[in-house]
């Protein structure tokens, strides 16, 4: 009796794996089969490419620099390496790709957006943190101020301009540490939080001097000095001046607050009519 139970028992677990055996290759099999299929299928040709989360760079712009290429099966799309090529372009803080069956691939962006333009050997936006932005081709540019910097701005390239890249990376990090820049972000983060009515009439901030930003406002052409450190304060007087200057509808070219606790208008020219004799 123990010998028919112990042979029933090795049947049973002989047939067991055979069985596992079977169901497995059978998966295998037709796991093969199915990803032979999905490679070759028309089904899954490229057709869609979605882009999302850009606004200032153009989405066939971003599509090129991707190399996706429409036609190819996305399953042969190898999306890291896709990932890569776009974070090498310098107008964006992060990539992420999925697909989307049966025929399409999404592409997300967060673009490094530009706080201001700062005039070098041409035009770059640059970011709060002072990165250096390329500019998109064909594409309108944002109503933003312009840092100048002087010429020695163009400085740092002066060996590399037959080096695009290499030029621009150059001036990447010069720009990285180049205090009057840091000092001309310092100063529009500060008007724009303590008076963004101020901030909106920005036009350039000029830093060619070590210690001297100059602020420009569109309206009248108003330059305004503001030396170093204190902006909070001196914002703060800027506003009071700028609403008494409009309570007496006076107009003046130039406001000077480099100096503690002192505001000096010049030259100052009245607006108001003259009155008129009886």
């Amino acid at each position: 009796m123990n010998r028919k139970r112990t042979i029933y028992r090795l049947m049973l677990g002989l047939a067991t794996v055979l069985l596992t055996a079977c169901v497995t290759t059978g998966l295998v099999l037709g796991s093969l089969a199915l990803s032979k299929w999905t490679k070759t299928s028309p089904a899954f040709s490229l057709n869609t490419i979605v882009v999302m989360g850009n606004r200032i760079v153009d989405k066939d712009d971003i599509i090129t620099v991707s190399g996706l290429e429409r036609g190819r099966n996305i399953w042969s799309a190898d999306l890291g390496a896709t990932k890569r090529r776009l974070m090498l372009d310098r107008r964006f803080e992060h990539v992420a790709l999925t697909r989307r069956l049966p025929d399409g691939i999404v592409v997300r962006v967060k673009e490094l957006r530009p706080v201001a333009f700062v005039q070098l050997d041409r035009l770059y936006g640059i970011s709060e943190r002072a990165e250096l932005i390329p500019l998109s081709p064909g594409k309108g540019l944002p109503d933003l101020p312009v840092i100048t910097v002087g010429a020695a701005g163009n400085h740092p390239v002066s060996n590399v301009t037959d080096q695009p890249d290499r030029a621009f990376e150059t001036l990447r990090d010069a720009m990285l540490v180049n205090p009057k820049v840091s000092r001309a972000l310092y100063l529009m983060r500060v008007l724009r939080t303590i008076s963004p009515g101020l901030y909106d009439e920005l036009s350039e901030v000029h830093v060619s001097s070590q210690h001297d930003p100059i602020a420009y406002m569109v309206d009248g052409g108003l330059a305004i000095r503001f030396g170093t450190g204190h902006y909070p304060r001196k914002i703060e007087m800027l506003k009071q001046t700028v609403d008494q200057l409009e309570a007496d509808a006076i107009r003046t070219r130039l406001i000077d607050l480099r100096f503690k606790d002192q505001v000096i208008i010049r030259p100052i020219v009245s607006v108001r009519p003259p009155e008129r004799r009886s």
